[in-house]
């Protein structure tokens, strides 16, 4: 197995989001309207490590551990998979984070929806000594997830197992899925009996060739923790965006989103051939897309990490189904990016790298390098974020 080193560094930028007002007298730029805090990003992430790939939903598990799987690359291994679970020890703070790929391939999920779909791992949940793996069939040309199941390790990511008769969701419905990150273990969940799940219908991010539905709302489900993989006992909510208390119903036909957000970003035409170094469905952008959930206890609010192509989409909640308040939307431009300054997708916050505070964390997203950013962080990346 390939180990590594994390480097240190990173060069912070204070970001006022689109109907901020001026920036608070404390340095902190103003939150938008209603939302609890502020926030200063850095302005790219660093390679942490010799690692390959990109999304890395991860887990905090009881063993200390970060798991975190990749997509297409080798992550801290030498093989390459469309999918690949790894294990990285320390934190980015002390400037020791270390990994070690454990399982790819056919290890870790099946295709379900036949040629032309790969595999993806969109969310991880550690809880119990066990880690679960969400993984998506996802069209070769990232506009459709047609499926989607759960896959189980209690050794620590060495094996896994999973019904490889059939997906726990299909028709496109539910099959983008994250879980809400409760700390190490889910220490922290406020209702310990259950697992809290997001998901997203159609597509991982806008479906650039219209061939699903773009996704505009994010759904909620929640599972008994001793019945993650049966799809029968999982139910969804139901109610109004920001209820008091939530409603649930066992009819995923019947389930409501908890975040409506039809904003787009980068209004334009699309499919300009004449814009040179774009790519194809840069415009008219939706901002609902897979991220992370994940729970600060001491200031007991969620933060879903969301993006589009160019922009970060932050949003923060006092409950697991709102209200939602985004309180970043920063734009990195249109391609080619600058080298020192630029955006990225599957935008998570590992809880592991929290702070004690709650001030400081740190998000990890990449940059394909098949886009015309004229850079690219095509690897487990991490940029700190501050919170006001």
């Amino acid at each position: 197995m390939r180990r590594a080193v994390a480097s240190a560094g990173l060069a912070a930028l204070v970001l006022v989001a689109t109907g901020c007002s001026s920036p608070a007298p404390d340095g902190m730029p103003a939150p938008m309207p209603d939302a609890a805090f502020s926030a200063i990003v850095a302005d790219k992430p660093t390679a942490i490590g010799i690692s390959d790939g990109d999304l890395w939903p991860s887990c905090w598990s009881e063993d200390d551990a970060l798991y975190t799987a990749n997509g297409d690359g080798a992550g801290f291994g030498n093989e390459f998979s469309d999918i690949v679970m790894n294990r990285v020890s320390g934190t980015p703070a002390s400037d020791d984070l270390t990994g070690e790929a454990l399982a790819l391939g056919d290890e870790l999920g099946q295709v379900w929806s036949g040629e032309g779909f790969s595999r993806k791992p969109t969310g991880m949940l550690c809880i119990g000594g066990s880690i679960y793996l969400a993984v998506q069939d996802l069209a070769l040309d990232f506009n459709a997830a047609p499926a989607a199941t759960i896959a189980r390790s209690d050794d620590h990511g060495e094996t896994w197992m999973w019904d490889q008769t059939a997906p726990m969701f299909d028709d496109g419905v539910f099959t983008t899925i994250w879980f809400a990150d409760y700390g190490q273990d889910a220490a922290s969940a406020p209702d310990p009996g259950y697992a809290y799940a997001y998901g997203l219908d159609g597509n991982w991010r806008d479906s650039f060739s219209d061939a699903v539905p773009d996704p505009t709302e994010l759904f909620l489900a929640r599972v008994p923790v001793e019945s993650v993989q049966d799809a029968e006992t999982w139910e969804f909510y139901a109610g109004e965006p920001g209820d008091a208390d939530a409603t649930w119903t066992d009819d995923i036909a019947s389930k409501r989103p908890v975040l409506i957000d039809e904003r787009r970003q980068h209004p334009g035409e699309g499919n300009n051939d004449d814009d040179a170094g774009q790519t194809v469905g840069v415009h008219d952008l939706s901002v609902i897309s897979q991220g992370g959930v994940t729970y600060l206890p001491k200031r007991d609010r969620y933060l879903y990490t969301s993006w589009t192509e160019f922009t970060f989409e932050f949003y923060e909640s006092p409950t697991p189904w709102g209200p939602w308040t985004l309180f970043l939307s920063e734009d990195f431009g249109e391609y080619p990016w600058d080298a020192e300054r630029i955006g990225g997708y599957g935008t998570t916050i590992p809880s592991k790298f929290v702070s004690e505070d709650e001030k400081t964390m740190w998000v990890q997203s990449n940059v394909c390098p098949c886009a015309p950013a004229g850079t690219t962080s095509y690897w487990f990346g991490l940029r700190e974020l501050t919170l006001g």
